[in-house]
């Protein structure tokens, strides 16, 4: 082998030409290579810490098991960005996600999915039609102590997920009994549904009392007065066919006495009622806003909505939360005697602290606490007659899903979409929602010891031999001369 490699140099070496010549092809092979490495769409190597810009076993195990082919369409970003290395990620895994930078020049796709300059965003289409929007501002969003979290690899993730679903869930919303209809109120909601391939309608019981046949989730959210004894019994009836439903209830400050039977009636098949009681905090930790009704709920670990929001640390033996902001929120009561003989069983998803308190709106008391919490969002479901199972989420405030602003941050909405959009996945049985939050604290990288040491042989070491080899040759050269 030395004799080999002697062979080579003394060849090479000596002649200046074929000095020249190896030189050129170094070069050339240097080039080559380069070119390759863009054809095959390599992702970037990722060296941070808790590796934020790399897919998680979660996203690449969907992505995986996707068996329809489709096209992300990237508006405002660069080659270099967050974005296009995920979907180089995502291509990894499977073949069938593929993606498309659209360009200024490409007039086609830039007219035929309505993008805007100055407006980034990225529509992913599935080869039925299906398509999925994501603007720019959803990609990040804010945890408790309002540093910037990412929401890149979530939002990606459920698009794919969701562009991969062959059928619609239809939603109705109940309205002509409440303030919030789907255009006005909680029109965001609606439109995160709509974004997730859920077909959104609307009931007025007021002129028409039944339920149609297709309705897969029924919306109860904000009732400003009772049901009829007829509304009442249809819903019941949809239940124990085995419907699914979300019901949420604001407290009245006005009808201080507030009893609505009919409506309890509904509340009574899942073992539940919910009383004009507001949830008040006084620390710092669960208050949010100036006012101590104005505060972050504390969300169940070990439930397939909020599991994925819930991080805990098996390293310190402790974990947080990220926690919903909610403004004057009532409380739910859990009849769980009642609920051992008609077949349910509820979780709390959402609770206050233990040292909070409730005002009674009617008696305009506060009560004592037993140094217990109180839930504010649970999560039930009732084995019917038939053998089917009956879902519902309850939570004890409407407002805080809605429209309606908090501090300048518009929508309100903004805080609490994963676990709203979780209730309505959980009601559906469509699976989870894929919670994947990843932390981009604006703080400055620091390596290892082991890859500043290869940084440094990069870029002193690599420089340095290469120079070194170069003197050994012409010095070898001017000894032969």
């Amino acid at each position: 082998m030395k004799g080999f490699f002697g062979k080579i140099k003394d060849y090479c070496i000596k002649d200046t030409t074929r000095t020249i010549l190896l030189v050129a092809i170094l070069v050339a092979l240097y080039i080559v290579l380069n070119l390759w490495m863009q054809t095959i769409n390599l992702a970037q190597i990722d060296l941070t810490k808790d590796k934020l810009y790399t897919l998680t076993d979660q996203s690449k195990n969907i992505a995986k098991k996707i068996d329809k082919e489709m096209t992300f369409y990237v508006w405002g970003y660069t080659e270099e960005s967050s974005v296009i290395d995920l979907l180089k990620q995502y291509n990894a895994e499977n073949s069938k996600i593929t993606y498309k930078l659209v360009k200024t020049d490409d007039i086609e796709n830039k007219e035929k999915y309505g993008f805007e300059d100055n407006y980034p965003a990225i529509i992913g289409e599935a080869t039925d039609g299906r398509t999925s929007y994501i603007n720019d501002s959803d990609l990040y969003s804010y945890d408790a102590n309002y540093n910037v979290v990412d929401l890149t690899e979530q939002k990606l993730t459920n698009a794919i997920n969701n562009l991969s679903i062959t059928e619609k869930t239809k939603v109705y919303f109940l309205e002509g009994k409440t303030n919030y209809t789907v255009s006005k109120g909680l029109q965001y909601l609606s439109n995160y549904l709509q974004q997730e391939f859920y077909d959104i309608a609307s009931i007025d019981m007021v002129s028409d009392p039944t339920i149609p046949e297709d309705c897969d989730v029924l919306a109860l959210m904000g009732l400003t007065s009772d049901l009829t004894e007829q509304e009442a019994n249809n819903i019941c009836q949809y239940i124990e066919k085995g419907g699914d439903m979300i019901i949420s209830l604001d407290i009245d400050y006005t009808n201080v006495e507030r009893n609505y039977p009919n409506f309890q009636k509904v509340l009574d098949e899942y073992s539940v009622s919910m009383p004009n009681k507001v949830v008040q905090e006084s620390s710092s930790n669960t208050v949010a806003g100036f006012e101590n009704i104005v505060i972050q709920a504390e969300v169940a670990a070990d439930h397939e909505i909020t599991r994925l929001m819930y991080n805990y640390d098996t390293n310190m033996n402790s974990g947080y939360s990220v926690k919903p902001i909610l403004v004057a929120s009532g409380i739910i009561e859990l009849d769980t005697e009642k609920m051992s003989g008609t077949n349910s069983t509820a979780t709390p998803i959402m609770m206050s602290s233990n040292s909070a308190k409730v005002a009674n709106i009617a008696t305009k008391t506060i009560e004592d606490n037993d140094g217990s919490y109180y839930v504010l969002g649970a999560a039930v479901q009732k084995m019917v007659e038939s053998g089917d199972e009956s879902r519902a989420v309850v939570f004890a405030a409407t407002t805080s899903f809605s429209d309606n602003s908090l501090n300048g941050v518009d929508p309100m909405f903004a805080y609490n979409s994963n676990i709203i959009m979780n209730s309505f996945a959980f009601t559906s049985n469509r699976g989870e929602l894929y919670s994947i939050r990843k932390s981009s604290k604006y703080t400055q990288y620091t390596p290892t010891e082991k890859q500043e040491e290869v940084v440094k042989v990069i870029i002193y070491a690599v420089p340095v031999v290469i120079a070194a080899i170069g003197v050994c040759v012409w010095v070898h050269r001017r000894k032969l001369k």
